[in-house]
Order: C-alpha cells, then sequence, then structure tokens
C-alpha cells in the first residue's frame, strides 16, 4: 500500500531524481557526520585505488616516460570508473529513500488498505488532503510518531537520536494535541463527540450562515460572498431555501469536510479510536450525502463555505487551484462514485425553514 509522499501530491510515490538533492540536505542537517560517511563509502573503492596509485607511480614525484605510464593511465582510468560508478550507486540509491520509508512505516505501523465505502467517505476530504500533500487513502492524514514501535521512533547517533525517516518527518502526539485543543478545544475523545454533535447542529457553518442572512448583516454578507464566489445574490439566497421537499442546502457540504477533517486530526492525535473515528465520519457524511447528488454540486458546496468561513479571496483562489489538481490526478479520490444516501432525520431545521415554500423567480 503507498500512498503520495506526504507533502507532495504525486500518486503513488515516485522515485525521482528531483527529490535527490532535497532528501541529501535533510540527511545533512539531521546527522552531518554520518552523512559525510555514507558520501565516503559510496566511492571507498576509488580511495583504495587511489592510495595504492600514488605511491606506486610517485604521482608527485618528478615525471617519467616508459613503460610505467600505461600502468599510471590504466590505474587512472580504474579510479575514475570505480568513483563514477560509486557516485551512481549512491544516487540510485538515495534517491529511493522515501518510497523504501513509506514502505517501512507501512509495514511498522501495521495499518492497512481502506476499503471501498471507506475510501467514498475520505474523498469529501480530499481537497484539504490534495491541498497540503497529505494522504486520503488511510484514516490517518499523515505519518504519526506513535503509529511506530517506540524502539522504531527514533535511531541512535553520535548526537543523540535522530529521526527514524529522512524524507517523512513524523508527526508528535503533542503537537497535534497541542494544535487541536488550541484550534478547536478538542482535548480528548469526548471534546471530540462534543465536537461532532455541535458542529454538525447549533455551531454548524450552516447554522450561523442561516443566522446571518436573517440578521442585520444578511444583505452585506451576500454581496461579499456574492463578490468572492462569483455566484449570484439569488443562487446564494437559495441555499436557504427547501428544494423539491427537500430541507434547505445551506452549507451542509462543507460541515461535512469540515467535520470530518477534524475527526481525522483528532484520531491522528490519538483522541479517538480507528472505530470511533469511523462511526463520527459516517455521521458526518450524511448531510453531503443526503442532500447532493454529484461531486460537483457537493464541492461547489464547500467552496462557498470556505468563503463564508474566510471571508478571503485568497483562501477561494486556493481551494479552486487545489479542487482542479485534485479533479486531473491519479488520486484514488478523483475517481470513487458520489455516496448518495436519504436526507437524515436527524439534520436540524433552524427557525425559518420549516415548510417555507420554495422561491419560484
Amino acid at each position: 500500500m503507498l500512498q503520495n509522499r506526504y507533502g507532495d501530491r504525486t500518486f503513488p510515490i515516485r522515485t525521482r531524481w528531483s527529490d535527490l538533492r532535497a532528501i541529501r540536505l535533510t540527511m545533512r542537517a539531521s546527522d552531518p557526520n554520518r552523512a559525510a560517511l555514507r558520501g565516503v563509502l559510496w566511492v571507498l573503492p576509488a580511495l583504495v585505488v587511489l592510495a595504492v596509485m600514488v605511491p606506486a607511480f610517485d604521482v608527485f614525484g618528478p615525471s617519467t616516460s616508459g613503460p610505467e605510464d600505461v600502468g599510471f593511465l590504466i590505474s587512472l582510468g580504474v579510479f575514475v570508473v570505480l568513483a563514477a560508478a560509486g557516485i551512481v550507486v549512491g544516487s540510485l540509491f538515495d534517491r529511493r529513500i522515501p518510497r523504501r520509508e513509506q514502505e517501512a512505516y507501512w509495514r511498522l505501523s501495521g495499518i492497512g488498505p481502506v476499503t471501498d465505502r471507506q475510501q467514498q467517505l475520505l474523498a469529501l476530504d480530499a481537497q484539504s488532503d490534495y491541498a497540503i500533500g497529505g494522504w486520503n487513502s488511510t484514516l490517518d492524514y499523515g505519518p504519526a510518531a506513535h503509529r511506530l514501535p517506540v524502539a522504531e521512533r527514533s535511531r541512535p547517533s553520535r548526537r543523540g537520536p535522530r529521526p527514524r525517516f529522512v524524507s517523512m518527518p513524523l508527526f508528535a502526539t503533542a503537537d497535534l494535541r497541542a494544535r487541536l485543543d488550541n484550534d478547536q478545544h478538542i482535548a480528548s475523545g469526548r471534546d471530540t463527540e462534543l465536537f461532532v454533535a455541535d458542529a454538525l447542529g447549533d455551531a454548524s457553518l450552516s447554522a450561523r450562515f442561516h443566522a446571518v442572512l436573517h440578521g442585520e448583516q444578511g444583505e452585506r454578507m451576500l454581496g461579499r460572498l456574492s463578490s468572492l464566489t462569483g455566484l449570484s445574490e439569488w443562487d446564494l439566497r437559495e441555499l436557504d431555501e427547501p428544494l423539491g421537499g427537500r430541507p434547505p442546502l445551506l452549507l451542509w457540504g462543507a460541515d461535512s469536510q469540515r467535520v470530518i477533517s477534524i475527526v481525522r486530526m483528532a484520531h491522528l492525535a490519538d483522541h479517538v479510536d480507528a472505530s470511533t473515528a469511523w462511526r463520527l465520519i459516517e455521521r458526518a457524511a450524511e448531510p453531503a450525502e443526503g442532500l447532493f447528488g454529484s461531486w460537483d454540486a457537493y464541492w461547489a458546496n464547500v467552496r462557498i463555505g470556505v468563503a463564508f468561513f474566510s471571508d478571503r479571496l485568497e483562501a477561494v483562489q486556493a481551494f479552486d487551484d487545489s479542487l482542479a489538481g485534485l479533479r486531473g490526478s491519479a488520486w484514488p479520490a478523483a475517481r470513487v462514485p458520489f455516496p448518495s444516501r436519504p436526507v437524515p432525520a436527524w439534520l436540524p431545521r433552524f427557525e425559518g425553514t420549516e415548510g417555507r415554500p420554495i422561491d419560484e423567480r
């Protein structure tokens, strides 16, 4: 099971010459002595030949001519060939480091491939993964140190423990938890469950959109969203209208994507186990799968949610770029069919939307 290299979007991971320089710079930064020793080992046979050749032919002595010149030229040729071969073999070996390290990570972590249904669910969060070069074919969106056995999380060196992987830095649990608590006030599995309940209810983007739309800033908000998204104010108003007996779309696509992303982060931070995370993700996916019939409709709603939440044109443009890249990529999420199901009965009906007639312009 191979995915893209974290931070890169090429799927699956490939061995590329363009990565060689960055890999070697990272190796020098993490353990310069070891990096220098590896460089010497690759050309060691050539250095041995050189060490023998210098005294044998008195390279730095007075120049002579004769039979020894032929031997010197042969030795020099052997030295050049061995040096070039060492450099090439070392480069071939080093450029495969990202692939070997990811293979080792999956083997040591014991994380297996997802099912077709699970890939459908993860595809609802694929755009945000593609934007950062994260993983979208596992519940984990990136590599974490606590997924590995304790003995495999670092390796000894003269300067102290060094990272287990060169091309794949591992997230620390403490850092993930601190970020979650700072951004979402999630510090435990219980907090994760409460976040999901609130984020799919009165604390959802949909609830906020509905409240602002019917408040004093409603017209101003519509004008701003229209400018950011290029949609008409009529199109944006329709998000708050029931369609064909179905609840209003509001920003439920954006809510589904947001909750799935946070649940995956809580799982990576080891707040919730895999079974709990999948249960919460199934719950979060219900509004999107019940209200939208295609990926185009779903991502269009998420895009409006990005504009509403960020209030920045730059964020909308970044969303457009990453979504276009995802659609043209080889990622599995770009090919899975859109999952559909009935509208969930628990979907909140905010004040003023019940039984409202459809606005037929």
